[in-house]
C-alpha cells in the first residue's frame, strides 16, 4: 500500500503547497463553507420559497442528513485516520476541525446533493443544474485539500459515499420510477 501513501504525499503537496495563491484562499474558504451542513442545508431550505423547486426539498434534506450523519459520521467513527495538517510542510488554513480525517464530510455531503440534482434533473431542460452542482461538488473536494485539512483519498472516499447515499435516496424517494414516466 505505500504506492497508495505516496499518492496521498505527493497529491497532497501538489495541490495544498503547489497550488497555493494568496488571491486563492478566499476563493477555496468560500467554497469550504458551501460544504458545510448547516449552509447546505439553508440553501435547500430556500427552495421551498419557489413553487417549481419545492418537491426538491425533501429529497434533498434525506440526502444531506444520509450522507452526513449516517454514511459520512459513521465511517470516520470506524476509521481512525490522522488529517495531513499534521505535517510539518502543511499550514492548514482552518482551527477547528475534527480528529479523524477520512472520509471528507463536506465533500461526502457535496457529493451527495450534486448527484442527486443531476439524477432528479437530467433529461430536462434545467439539466445543467445537475452537472453545475457537479462541478461545485468537485470544487468543494479540492478546496479540502487546498485548506491543508483531508488528504487526496478522503475526498474520493467522500465523493463515491456520495454517490452511494445519492443512489439510496433516489431509490428510496421513488424518484426512479419518476424519471421514467417522464
Amino acid at each position: 500500500m505505500r504506492w497508495l501513501y505516496d499518492f496521498d504525499m505527493e497529491a497532497f503537496r501538489a495541490i495544498h503547497v503547489g497550488m497555493h495563491r494568496d488571491w486563492l484562499d478566499p476563493i477555496f474558504w468560500l467554497l469550504t463553507s458551501t460544504g458545510l451542513g448547516w449552509v447546505q442545508a439553508i440553501l435547500i431550505l430556500m427552495l421551498l420559497i419557489w413553487k417549481p423547486t419545492r418537491r426538491f426539498t425533501g429529497p434533498l434534506l434525506a440526502v444531506l442528513i444520509v450522507s452526513g450523519v449516517f454514511v459520512s459520521d459513521v465511517v470516520k467513527l470506524i476509521v481512525h485516520r490522522e488529517r495531513p495538517s499534521n505535517l510539518v510542510f502543511a499550514h492548514p488554513q482552518e482551527t477547528e476541525f475534527g480528529a479523524n480525517s477520512f472520509p471528507s464530510g463536506h465533500t461526502t455531503t457535496a457529493f451527495a446533493i450534486a448527484i442527486l440534482l443531476f439524477l432528479m434533473t437530467r433529461k430536462k431542460e434545467y439539466a445543467w443544474v445537475g452537472q453545475v452542482a457537479l462541478g461545485w461538488a468537485a470544487l468543494v473536494g479540492l478546496s479540502r485539500i487546498y485548506r491543508g485539512v483531508h488528504w487526496p483519498t478522503d475526498v474520493i472516499a467522500g465523493a463515491f459515499a456520495g454517490l452511494f447515499s445519492a443512489c439510496l435516496v433516489y431509490l428510496a424517494f421513488g424518484l426512479n420510477k419518476e424519471t421514467a414516466a417522464e
